[in-house]
């Protein structure tokens, strides 16, 4: 295929209507991660549950703490960014008046984020409703600047990815995915990719200049181009895609370039808190005035753990598998169940946003590996929330791990101290 081809089919598109870039302006200039998604929804529902609710400014220092903004007044960054996607493409939640951000609430799928196990199976639907550039999930100034749009984005991206070998890179989405306006030209694009990757890079890379002429300024245009890869990260947080650096592939092809790596990790227990006694004749003390609990309280770092388990679902249901989440249940000792046909097994899941160091265990996740053997699988996820995840599964880790017992670490008081006291 030369590159005179595919630069007319380029430019032709480019010079229909009358704005420089044409292509799809779904998100803010915002990286969309689930651990501050997730964490927000479960904020404002254990505040308010659906019902309107009016974010103070104590409101928004504790959704700037779970999003790692830090600014004097973060409302505006929110605003302006993460709650603008949530409710805007998203739809978790809404303005109860128009464009005013005096009173937001939850909407039905906002309820079930912040209550779900599984957030990736929550946000497919959210995702797969979208439409650009239609009201509500685009404001009306653009529903009219984009007047001749109107696609289903993501359902449109999934068969682009299903005619392109299961990715696209962010070029690719660029140049012919963002640009589509109706179904119809969906196989177009695919036919435009297929021909681009038969170029060489040269000449690929020569044709940025056709979109970068047509918008403002270099900013601009570096704004636009990132806001593939923020797009890619949106999409990514359903079940079906994920994103690789600058690349967004279908999940089932995420796991098919992925080179696991088995690795053998050590084991200790978890520390264990007794849980407190109660005492006849109970009375409620009065607590001490504390600012910081006025506000539902938050996790000092990310639910990575939610994230992670929610990955590993994914992934594994892209290969067929069907998945039961176990991660509030009590006595499991494991996180995830899965079937596939006559198979099944049970799964724990252990993270990190970095690497993972040593792994610990409870007691009750110990007992599981020794009875399970063979079905119970150890799902390792690293680097959770960026846009290069790995996972590692270790099969039978009772029998092919080396295990290093850990006394648990726990602070005692004798029952003659707290009697004295409660009484």
């Amino acid at each position: 295929m030369s590159l005179k081809t595919v630069e007319k089919k380029i430019v032709d598109r480019l010079k229909e209507g009358n704005r420089g870039d044409r292509g799809w302006f779904i998100i803010t200039r915002v990286h969309v991660d689930l651990h501050w998604l997730k964490g927000i929804v479960e904020y404002i529902f254990s505040k308010a549950g659906d019902q309107p609710i009016s974010l103070t400014e104590q409101d928004y220092s504790q959704l700037g703490r779970i999003v790692n903004i830090n600014p004097v007044k973060p409302g505006m960054q929110l605003r302006r960014h993460h709650l603008l996607v949530m409710d805007k493409p998203l739809q978790l939640l809404r303005r109860t008046k128009k464009s005013l951000w005096n009173e937001i609430q939850l909407t039905e799928e906002g309820v079930a984020l912040a209550n779900a196990l599984d957030s990736a199976d929550v946000l497919e639907r959210s995702l797969s409703k979208i439409r650009f550039a239609v009201e509500p999930w685009s404001p009306p100034d653009r529903v009219e600047q984009y007047s001749d749009f109107n696609v289903l984005v993501y359902q449109a991206v999934k068969q682009v990815l299903l005619g392109c070998g299961g990715h696209i890179h962010r070029d690719e989405y660029d140049f012919f995915v963002s640009r589509i306006r109706e179904d119809s030209e969906i196989a177009s694009a695919i036919s435009g990719i297929l021909e681009y990757r038969e170029l060489s890079s040269v000449d690929q890379k020569s044709l940025h200049v056709h979109v970068s002429d047509r918008i403002e300024n270099k900013k601009s245009y570096s704004n636009w181009r990132d806001q593939a890869l923020h797009t890619f990260s949106l999409f990514s947080l359903g079940t079906s895609m994920i994103r690789k650096n600058h690349r967004l592939l279908l999940t089932s092809n995420w796991v098919a370039e992925e080179a696991v790596d088995q690795k053998v990790v050590g084991r200790s227990i978890k520390k264990i808190k007794p849980n407190p006694a109660a005492s006849k004749g109970l009375k409620i003390p009065t607590p001490p005035q504390s600012d910081e609990l006025l506000s539902p309280p938050i996790p000092p770092e990310g639910n990575v753990g939610a994230e992670a388990e929610s990955f590993v679902a994914k992934v594994l249901k892209s290969q067929g598998w069907t998945v039961s989440f176990f991660t509030n249940k009590r006595g499991y000792g494991f996180d995830l169940w899965a079937r596939k046909d006559d198979l099944a097994m049970v799964l724990e899941v252990k993270s990190s946003v970095g690497s993972l160091g040593q792994i610990n265990l409870t007691a009750n996740e110990y007992k599981a590996a020794q009875h399970y053997k063979a079905n119970f699988y150890l799902a390792l996820v690293e680097n959770i929330g960026s846009d290069d995840p790995k996972m590692t599964l270790i099969q039978n880790p009772f029998e092919n791990l080396v295990f290093v017992e850990r006394k648990t670490e726990f602070h005692a008081v004798s029952e003659r101290s707290w009697r004295n006291f409660a009484e």
